[in-house]
């Protein structure tokens, strides 16, 4: 659990907690119905096994039908020994048939969360009338029944679905409502349609008919062949998605290297801004969509370079002012060149930024620290400064009144009051070049 951010590890650590307390608090309550809970104990960890992976990267996320199993254990037996039975039917999911052993924290926290869901769904089902088991003595008996098992349902769905996505969304940086929205939403469904087999079932065990019982898992099994082909459909589509997104990739990167190789006076600079700017947006937490943002910025920040006459790129001796001023024109003619690619992710202002300084003294807009009204995102197109030190011409004489930019360098990859990851002892410092 040490991996994990710490605002995450408290949360996780705080639902384990909850979950342990609250099943100490109910050992006295358990066991009223040992046959029944045994049945059910065995019934719950044996349809666990029947599971589908959440399309989560690096949760390890799954939902099983012993969800199904585990509700019609709380209209039967109550709260108490259902927390028991889905502790351990959480257990079951998280140790057998999976790709690869889950950390001792992950198989905790699901068998937590699952506790502290079966409490809140078993005190909502009590306070609006429910009784255990459920039982139709009468019209009035069939009238009421519905009421308290919709919010039992409804607050089951919720409360596991909430602290499995808020656990996911601290753990990886991510939006809690997008991805709560995105992964959980579509499950809706499938819990409601596992709710009305257990209530099914669990009014046919208290009739007993037991006979009757194993009709009532045909539309259960049918719905979660259903959930199962959209989620591998679902899965199947990222894959694609993630496919065509790398050769996208490589498309813009042989077009960066295609520019990189025009200028040779700042040969492999491409690669070296990409090594330090995706280090830097690591470093300080970014999301993996933004450092994507990062990523393409820095294979594609010195684009606008086209727009440069070659001779000028090339010339070995001093540039006049105006040769100056037209490489100077590059950060706003790249980012007019790729605002009007639909990117996912942020990649003009970067481009646009990526010459300015915290002191304002950078171009094309002047933005700096001390004049926010101005701003766009220079902070983030300064990851595009640190990789080197030195100009964004080779470094020679510059004619007089191009030379503001020469002085630039040593200072403008790190934020006043903060540390650079790679100081200027480390050996990866002398791998600068020009400043593109």
């Amino acid at each position: 659990m040490g991996k994990l951010p710490a605002l995450a590890r408290a949360y996780v650590a705080g639902v384990i907690a909850l979950g342990g307390v609250l099943l100490v608090v109910s050992m006295p309550l358990l066991f009223r119905s040992p046959g029944l809970f045994v049945a059910l104990l065995a019934l719950s960890s044996l349809t666990s096994a029947f599971k589908i992976n959440l399309p989560l990267p690096g949760s390890g996320s799954t939902m099983s039908v012993s969800y199904t199993v585990d509700f019609a254990a709380l209209l039967l037996l109550g709260p108490a020994d259902t927390m028991l039975i889905a502790a351990a039917s959480a257990w079951s999911q998280c140790s057998f048939r999976i790709k690869e052993r889950n950390p001792a924290y992950r198989t905790l926290f699901s068998m937590a969360s699952l506790v502290v869901t079966v409490f809140l769904a078993g005190l909502v089902y009590s306070r609006l009338g429910g009784v255990h088991p459920p039982a139709i003595t009468s019209s009035r008996g069939l009238l009421d029944l519905p009421v308290p098992i919709i919010g039992a349902t409804a607050t089951y769905y919720l409360a596991n679905t909430v602290l499995v996505a808020l656990a996911v969304a601290l753990s990886t940086r991510q939006a809690f409502v997008k991805l709560w929205t995105e992964t959980f939403l579509e499950s809706a469904p499938n819990y409601c349609a596992g709710a009305l087999v257990a209530a099914l079932g669990a009014v046919l065990v208290n009739g007993r008919y037991y006979l009757i019982v194993p009709l009532a898992a045909a539309p259960l099994y049918l719905s979660y062949r259903a959930y199962r082909m959209y989620i591998d459909h679902l899965q199947d589509e990222r894959r694609h998605d993630k496919e065509i997104s790398g050769m996208y990739l490589a498309t813009i990167e042989a077009l960066a290297l295609a520019i990189d190789a025009k200028d040779q006076t700042t040969h492999t600079h491409i690669r070296r801004v990409q090594v330090y700017a995706v280090g830097l947006a690591r470093a300080l937490g970014m999301s993996e969509k933004e450092i994507q943002g990062v990523t393409t910025a820095a294979l594609l920040h010195d684009i606008g370079k086209l727009a440069v006459p070659e001779h000028i790129l090339s010339k070995p001796g001093a540039l006049t002012p105006e040769e100056f001023k037209k490489i100077r024109i590059h950060p706003q003619v790249g980012a007019e060149i790729i605002e009007h690619v639909p990117f996912p992710y942020p990649v003009a202002p970067l481009i646009l930024n990526h010459h300015e300084r915290w002191d304002g003294k950078g171009y094309p807009l002047h933005q700096g620290r001390r004049d926010p009204a101005r701003r766009t995102h220079p902070e983030r197109g300064r990851f595009l400064r640190r990789p080197d030190d030195r100009p964004a011409v080779p470094p020679r004489d510059v004619a007089r009144g191009g030379g503001q930019h020469a002085g630039a360098g040593g200072r403008q990859g790190a934020r006043p009051g903060t540390r650079a990851p790679v100081s200027r002892d480390s050996p990866c410092a002398d791998a600068g070049g020009e400043d593109g």
